[in-house]
């Protein structure tokens, strides 16, 4: 990792740090999870190419730590995480990447803030390619991909995410908030078409209202900017946002979200575009979370921004399942397809494209803390303007270490 890469990740950590002392004053409780593992794998077709093929076998070392602070207002978990990729037959691909996740909350008598935020240093290869699995720490982040699937051997990534929501309370059934997010992406080297640095802002402020112990709505307005760092590109929009939450059971939620939006275009270069368009989405997702096994299925539609220039409307379906067949053998299959295509705000109608990837994987407790895992991955890509798609398969083994998580 170059030095200017550990600044970035120092100067993210800090940051993350000033947070977490900020809002866990007169913490109570701090605990440590840590997670280690060692890993071999075997990828037929390492970067995903239709027409040459690369086959490697490669070897990772991951050190991760869950560090909890709780309060009796407010809880915050961290996860620094370090993996390192190592691939003897393979020349550019050993890399160092750097993952931060965090999320927290802080609550008053009437009012409530919360905060998702998340950051990785990544090869681009691996960017380039997302996965099917949830993220543990933050499950609604990363249902979305800003990338384009167009590798640069080489190329590293950095991304943040931040998604700090306020909340006030006016009735014990309603209540007001406001809630932001903020994207930020950049490429070293960076290029003006598939590799594109942005950063992206979104504003919402929303009204709640729960109907009954079932049932409760959301309605709010909300506008965004999208500004390119590698081409003269701007995006401006405006819509609205209707909510809807329903819990069949205790462990058992689905909810449903509706927006459509103005969306303004002004790129001047490369490629002159002037151009207003009404793009929408729509998610419908569901949370099942039992004692033994667990699941989370979502369908839809987004707008988000990407790494090609612009605003892209991303058709997605996603879901994962795991279940504890005894105390020791515990079973993860997760699936995800989603169709990449440009609205008024893609610049490269190029990098429209079909991915699917599909993940199981089963886990052995040797100890209470010592694993051994297998796990075998399949991924499709297909472009609007290729002729031929690309697949690959992968196989890994693991053996790892997972400390005691917090003991209430």
């Amino acid at each position: 990792m170059s030095s200017l890469s550990l600044r970035r990740v120092r100067d993210v950590a800090a940051t993350v740090a000033a947070l977490v002392v900020g809002t866990t004053a007169g913490a109570a409780e701090i605990y440590y999870q840590p997670i280690v593992s060692l890993q071999t794998t075997y990828n037929n077709n390492l970067d995903l190419d239709p027409l040459h093929k690369q086959g490697a076998e490669g070897y990772f070392a991951d050190a991760a730590t869950n560090i909890g602070i709780a309060t009796p207002r407010s809880e915050t978990l961290l996860q620094p995480r370090l993996l390192y990729n190592y691939y003897p037959s393979v020349q550019g691909r050993n890399r160092l990447e750097g993952f931060l996740n965090l999320n927290t909350h802080y609550t008053w008598e009437r009012d409530r803030f919360s905060m998702s935020g998340f950051y990785d240093h990544r090869d681009d290869v691996n960017a380039e390619q997302p996965s099917a699995v949830q993220n543990t720490v933050n499950p609604d982040l990363g249902n979305t991909t800003t990338t384009t699937g167009r590798v640069q051997v080489g190329t590293t990534r950095d991304y943040v995410v931040l998604t700090p929501t306020f909340t006030h309370t006016l009735t014990p059934l309603s209540s007001i908030g406001v809630a932001t997010e903020y994207q930020r992406a950049s490429f070293s080297p960076s290029d003006t078409s598939s590799h594109v640095d942005f950063n992206y802002y979104m504003g919402r402020l929303f009204y709640s209202k729960t109907i009954d112990l079932r049932t409760d709505v959301s309605v709010g307005a909300y506008g965004s900017r999208y500004d390119s760092g590698s081409i003269d590109s701007h995006t401006t929009s405006g819509g609205v946002q209707l909510n809807g939450g329903y819990n069949w059971s205790e462990v058992l939620r689905s909810t449903l979200t509706v927006q459509w939006q103005r969306t303004k275009v002004e790129e001047p270069s490369p490629h002159f575009i002037d151009a207003t368009a009404d793009p929408w989405a729509a998610n419908f997702n569901t949370v099942y979370k039992g004692q033994i096994s667990s699941y989370a299925f979502s369908i839809g539609r987004t707008i988000y921004p990407s790494s090609a220039g612009g605003l892209y409307t991303t058709d997605q379906v996603r879901g994962q399942y795991d279940r504890d067949f005894s105390q020791r053998l515990h079973f993860m299959g997760a699936l995800r397809y989603f169709r990449d295509r440009t609205t008024a705000a893609g610049t490269s109608g190029n990098n429209s494209r079909n991915y699917a990837t599909g993940t199981v994987r089963l886990q052995y407790m040797l100890t209470q803390t010592v694993f051994v895992a297998g796990a075998y991955s399949h991924t499709y890509q297909k472009y609007n303007f290729d002729p031929s798609g690309a697949q690959a398969d992968l196989i890994s083994l693991s053996f790892g270490y997972r400390g005691l998580g917090r003991q209430r």
